[in-house]
């Protein structure tokens, strides 16, 4: 098929999530201190984990985590339904990874989606078992659903976004972020070339968003990401981790990661490879903070090194390429 923009910019998402991932797997839940005795350098490139690491890994250079394994599992189970999500056809498919990986899944699955899953195991409907995740494992996976539908669209966009929310993370943070995500992945597919425009089309479905799923007591993510903006529009960038990591956080929480992605892809200029290097270089949640705004990045701005997209290909046996075809034609 013709690899047109929006194949290219699909392309460009996919890629950033693992991109964005693997480069902030090393770090992950780290510390700043535990972070600045495992790299004193930073990260500057695709790394091994470390002695250091959160979880004990022993992951080369360039291995992506659940965010990216869950991505693809999401176009998956699109590109096996004709183009459309079906939340029982995805749930079906991580249940099958989950049994087909046990010796690397207890470090790979987050805490609300095995929760749910043991849950839906035990008998639990899918709208009982996610009804109090508030973690980002949405935000993470969601951007398949911003390429294949149109946020203009915002009703049949925020159904869908919820959809997918729903067995795990059906809760109105959880949905709101996973909108916000999706939103501007959504519009830079489609070849959108405002930064403002993307930002303020996401925050119009996160608001819709906030409507849906399990309404829990939470702060507001309108407010947060305001919050955010207003600081890093008046203080110098040498503040930048510090503010972000101490005063919003950098967490899995979606209430901290969304202002983070948001944070990030402002102080990059929504450029892939400095969004994932800075991302990674935060203390946190920073493979799943990068694998969602390198995604985003990655849908603005479709442009990577050849060399380090062949890495993350090899290392997880990924075809960018073949995903990318195979989901251009359902584009909404």
């Amino acid at each position: 098929m013709a690899k047109d923009g929006i194949y290219q910019r699909i392309r460009g998402a996919l890629i950033g999530c693992a991109y964005g991932d693997a480069m902030g797997m090393p770090t992950e839940m780290m510390t700043r201190s535990t972070l600045h005795q495992a790299f004193p350098d930073g990260i500057k490139n695709f790394a091994s984990s470390s002695k250091y690491d959160f979880f004990g890994r022993s992951f080369c250079a360039g291995t992506v985590t659940d965010d990216t394994i869950n991505t693809l599992l999401v176009c998956d189970t699109i590109i096996e339904n004709d183009g459309q999500f079906q939340t029982e056809a995805y749930i079906a498919k991580l249940q099958k990874w989950i049994k087909d990986n046990a010796a690397i899944n207890p470090y790979i699955i987050g805490p609300s989606t095995a929760k749910a899953l043991q849950a839906i195991q035990n008998g639990t409907s899918m709208q009982e078992a996610g009804k109090y995740g508030t973690t980002n494992g949405a935000v993470m996976k969601i951007s398949p659903i911003g390429m294949i539908y149109d946020y203009r669209n915002a009703e049949l966009f925020v159904d869908k976004v919820e959809s997918l929310c729903l067995p795990t993370h059906h809760t109105n943070i959880a949905i709101a972020g996973a909108c916000f995500a999706a939103g501007c992945v959504s519009y830079a597919v489609r070849n959108g070339e405002s930064f403002q425009d993307m930002i303020n089309a996401a925050c119009s479905l996160m608001k819709e968003g906030m409507k849906r799923g399990n309404q829990l007591p939470c702060a507001s993510l309108e407010r947060r990401i305001s919050a955010v903006k207003k600081r890093f529009e008046t203080e110098a960038n040498e503040a930048f981790n510090e503010d972000l990591e101490n005063l919003f956080g950098t967490g899995m929480e979606t209430i901290e990661t969304i202002p983070a992605v948001y944070a990030v892809l402002t102080e990059t200029n929504c450029m892939p490879a400095k969004t994932a290097r800075l991302s990674a270089n935060l203390s946190g949640d920073t493979d799943t903070i990068g694998a969602i705004s390198t995604a985003i990045a990655g849908a603005f701005h479709p442009t990577f090194d050849k060399d380090e997209v062949n890495l993350l290909s090899k290392v997880n046996h990924i075809d960018f390429d073949e995903y990318a075809s195979k989901l251009r034609p359902f584009v909404q």
